[in-house]
């Protein structure tokens, strides 16, 4: 597989806006975006978008960085790439592509985030970046539980079309809230709402929630520990497989940084 790395144009938003949707469903966070959004940060002077295309002309990937002049800082701050599509192969050149741009800038220092994801830290280390430790504090608080929800739900339902032996309707229930999640055959969709009996039942709070999502609780060991109520007629071996595939135990963030 080719692979040409070049600058975005004004004309790749809509592209890249549809790349990032599909990306971004495996990841939590409030990052929604429009058109409008990428026709925006496409004219910022301080920003430079690089993007994969291949063979055919289709868009497999991009990446954004940013150089300050005053304080002389280049930063490598979002890599999106096709979730069909190998991302050690896409990202790879994206940010060498960054990366030496930034050089030529001579700047102080060049910053390439992680939040300390397994996929960044297969890259990065080959360009000479080390990893540093932190005292930042990331806050993150729910005001309305079930718009909360409702941005959990696309992310739930990829999760389980990617779970094989499992069929059935899932509800997720938080301080008075739900959910409803339905997989058959190799498919799965949000439902608003079902008066069809349901099949695996989790009950939780807000608080808990939160620390689920975010990788502060183990699933299956909350629920061991009753921490996490369940209601369902499965095994549990099957249990324990259901709650893995809907909250693993690291969820990575996507933030909005424009």
């Amino acid at each position: 597989m080719q692979i040409q790395v070049k600058k975005a144009r004004k004309e790749d938003a809509q592209q890249m806006l549809t790349l990032y949707s599909a990306f971004a469903q495996e990841f939590v966070g409030p990052a929604s975006r429009d058109l409008k959004t990428y026709r925006r940060m496409l004219r910022r002077k301080d920003r430079i978008f690089w993007v994969a295309i291949n063979e055919q002309g289709k868009m497999m990937g991009y990446v954004s960085s940013r150089f300050d002049k005053k304080r002389r800082e280049g930063s490598i701050i979002e890599i999106v790439v096709d979730p069909n599509h190998d991302f050690e192969k896409v990202a790879k050149p994206l940010v060498n592509k960054a990366y030496k741009a930034l050089v030529e800038k001579k700047p102080a220092m060049i910053i390439g985030g992680s939040l300390r994801n397994p996929k960044y830290e297969k890259i990065f280390p080959t360009l000479g970046f080390q990893a540093i430790e932190s005292s930042s504090v990331f806050m993150y608080a729910i005001l309305s539980t079930q718009k909360f929800l409702n941005e959990l739900a696309p992310i739930l339902v990829s999760r389980l079309k990617n779970l094989k032996e499992w069929s059935g309707l899932t509800q997720i229930e938080c301080e008075g809230h739900s959910i409803f999640l339905q997989k058959r055959n190799g498919s799965a969709e949000p439902l608003v709402w079902t008066n069809q009996p349901i099949d695996f039942k989790i009950i939780l709070t807000r608080d808990f929630l939160t620390k689920l999502v975010f990788g502060a609780a183990d699933s299956v060991e909350s629920f061991r520990t009753g921490q996490l109520r369940v209601e369902t007629t499965l095994r549990q071996e099957k249990t324990h497989r259901l709650l893995r595939a809907l909250f693993p135990k690291k969820q990575f963030l996507i933030m909005d940084y424009w």
